[in-house]
């Protein structure tokens, strides 16, 4: 790309960046994650056949919602009044290691709980369609909390949207803190946090500013000598 291009590009770039960049505070970013058995990180999860989907949304002010289903199948049930599901998290970590609570949505003693007592689904299957939930900050001064928590909602919403930190959705059950033992609240099935997409606020005219954010993307590529 010659010189006179990238210079076109580059006030393109500032141009729409100036236009949009007071209604990024309103963009929702959308995460899946899929969650299974991960003995590489929870070795007592071996062989679990108990799966989960969710989807969380987040904004730069820090709110965080989450959007789940869960299957509780095999010797990892029933859910019942001596099993249940006891909290449910977002973590830093990958696939490997476990990592201290960044949001935490429902719970139970003994782990904190957030929001309030997490929905236990229908005792003849042992499964949950749909429940939504809100997410809490962990900001005790813990090591189970991120950072000791010292991080605000709002800095732990930007570390999950510019990928600064990894994160995973985490179920647990009285099951799951038992086999566990020692080892600590690993919990039962997890799934690392993808994103999936992003939206805009439409503007006043009904327009959606939405595709802002893919071009603004390709533009960085062009400066930094990709294609677009």
């Amino acid at each position: 790309m010659n010189l006179l291009l990238k210079s076109a590009t580059l006030i393109a770039f500032l141009a729409t960046s100036s236009v949009y960049a007071s209604d990024r505070s309103e963009v929702t970013y959308y995460f899946d994650s899929m969650l299974a058995a991960d003995p590489a990180a929870v070795p007592t999860s071996a062989g679990s056949e108990s799966t989960g989907t969710g989807t969380v949304t987040v904004k730069n002010d820090g709110t965080v919602m989450m959007d789940i289903k869960w299957v509780i199948r095999g010797e990892d049930g029933p859910i019942n009044e001596d099993n249940a599901v006891v909290g449910i998290h977002i973590h830093t970590g990958d696939e490997y290691t476990n990592g201290p609570i960044v949001f935490g949505f429902c719970g139970q003693d003994p782990l904190p709980s957030f929001g309030g007592t997490c929905q236990q689904g229908w005792s003849y299957d042992s499964a949950q369609i749909a429940t939504k939930y809100a997410g809490k900050i962990c900001n005790k001064n813990v090591k189970d909390c991120y950072n000791y928590g010292q991080t605000s909602a709002r800095e732990a919403a930007q570390l999950l949207i510019d990928g600064r930190e990894d994160m995973y959705v985490n179920i647990h059950t009285t099951k799951s803190l038992a086999a566990n033992g020692k080892a600590g609240a690993l919990g039962l099935i997890r799934g690392q946090l993808r994103l999936k997409e992003e939206s805009s606020p439409a503007d006043s005219d009904g327009d959606d500013w939405s595709h802002m954010t893919s071009t603004s993307r390709e533009m960085k590529s062009s400066l930094r000598g990709g294609s677009v």
